[in-house]
């Protein structure tokens, strides 16, 4: 008995309380406060009427900044999803949007640039024809699709440069000959002959072959005449070369 008498007395009491309580004057508090809790408190305690809508209106414009807010300190494309998926006529639908349409861009960009590829830029670019990027896509676009610049020519090679036939010194007349070699055939002397005068030909001149005279049985090579000092400096210059010879008397 004292548990329903109990039961009757709350429920008298809140009705009591509600009956007493003036929305409008509620609705002007919450107003004053302007803040999530005072407008939550309100519709707990006048979920119905006019004031009701105004004060659920202003709780989701409040909710509806304050994960705008969030969206934006993350700003990754995820981070807009959830906030149109919170907030589908949200005040911030259309930056929402917008701002995950700009990330899109981008990351395909980063993509097609790090590719680097022609064909990753021209998708990039029949993608997104219009966006900020798409000139410096066109422009590495048309840089790949230059033709390689020709190589240079080659300098045609220069012509050997041919030595000037050296010419025999000119000898003064003499007494003396510079002696090359002594061969018992004139077969020998005569192939010797040619080695030594196209050899030594600068400093000698043309060879010639003596033949055997006498009692004498050899085939001598030996140099036109000249003077003894000229034919000493010859046969110098020839030992130095690694010819032996001798000076003689003509």
């Amino acid at each position: 008995m004292k548990a329903i008498w109990r039961s009757v007395v709350v429920t008298v009491a809140v009705a009591l309380v509600s009956a007493c309580s003036n929305p409008e004057a509620d609705w002007q508090q919450a107003e004053a406060e302007n803040t999530e809790a005072a407008y939550q408190a309100f519709l707990d305690q006048h979920p119905d009427g006019e004031w009701a809508q105004r004060a659920q209106a202003e709780l989701d414009a409040i909710k509806d900044q304050r994960e705008w807010a969030a969206a934006q300190t993350l700003d990754t494309i995820e981070a807009y999803n959830n906030y149109l998926l919170a907030h589908p006529t949200g005040r911030h639908m259309g930056e929402a949007r917008q701002r995950i349409a700009e990330l899109e861009t981008e990351a395909s960009w980063q993509a097609a640039a790090a590719a680097g590829t022609k064909e990753a830029l021209e998708d990039f670019l029949l993608r997104y024809a219009d966006a900020p990027q798409a000139e410096q896509a066109r422009n590495q676009l048309a840089a790949l699709s230059a033709p390689a610049p020709a190589p240079a020519p080659k300098s045609a090679p220069k012509p050997a440069t041919k030595t000037a036939p050296q010419k025999p010194l000119a000898l003064p007349k003499g007494n003396f000959m510079v002696q090359l070699g002594a061969f018992s055939t004139l077969a020998k002397a005569e192939s010797e002959k040619a080695r030594m005068e196209k050899r030594h030909h600068a400093l000698l001149g043309s060879l010639v072959v003596q033949k055997p005279s006498g009692n004498d049985t050899v085939y001598r090579i030996r140099s036109s005449a000249m003077a003894e000092s000229a034919a000493r400096s010859a046969c110098q210059r020839l030992k130095a070369a690694g010819q032996d010879c001798v000076v003689v008397r003509r």
